[in-house]
Formats: structure tokens, sequence, C-alpha cells
């Protein structure tokens, strides 16, 4: 079976531990990278001999914010193809406004509870 490699692009450490909680308690084959560094995952892509099927991003990073690493790496044809999700605590409403103009993302705000977490990403994954 196939491993799913995904890649979370988050600079808070907390949400970075639940989130890999999350993907682990999910019992399927994730490889999960981190980078807390926008601008440093957007160039080890550029390099990677193995890219992710998605790419879970806050839109609130330094360096590069979300839009601003969406727009680059949809930029690299390579890239343009990795499914993206906006993994935000903005709210849902706000999250929709923020990426209007940003084609193929999904979005979803940061649950306030693991179990929400899971299961939404279940969902995805």
């Amino acid at each position: 079976m196939k491993n799913t490699v995904i890649l979370l692009v988050d600079d808070d450490d907390d949400d970075c531990e639940l989130f890999v909680a999350a993907i682990h308690s999910l019992n399927k084959n994730i490889i999960t990278t981190i980078s807390n560094n926008s601008l440093e995952a957007l160039n080890n892509l550029k390099v990677a001999t193995v890219l992710p099927e998605f790419i879970f991003l806050d839109m609130q990073m330094p360096y590069l914010s979300g839009a601003e690493f969406i727009q680059q790496l949809r930029a690299v044809p390579e890239l343009s193809k990795i499914q993206v999700v906006i993994y935000s605590s903005h709210s849902q409403e706000t999250l929709k406004n923020l990426t209007k103009d940003l084609e193929q993302v999904q979005i979803f705000s940061k649950p306030n509870n693991f179990n929400q977490l899971v299961s939404t990403l279940d969902n995805i994954l």
C-alpha cells in the first residue's frame, strides 16, 4: 500500500504537535513532514525528489503569507498540482474571504477539539 505524503506548514509548535497526533490516530499510511518557515518550505519543495500529495498551510506565516506561498507554489509547474489545504485559526467566513482569489485550495478552520480535527483530516485524506 502506498504511503500518503503530506507537508504541514505552520509556525505554531503546539498546533503542529496536535496535527501530527491527529494524523497518527487515523492509522493510515501517512508520512508527515513539518516546516515552520513558509519560504524554506517552498524552497525545499522546489528541489524535492518526493513531493507531498497534500500541503496543509497556515495562512498567517512569517516570510511568506499563506496566499503568497500558494501564488509562488502555483507558479512552478512541477508543484502546481499539489493539493493545498488552508488550515488556519481564522473563522470559516474569514478564510473564504482571504482565499477567494486563490484557485484549487480547500479550507478549514482549526477545530476547537481533537476529535473534530481527526474527523476533518479523515474526510480530507
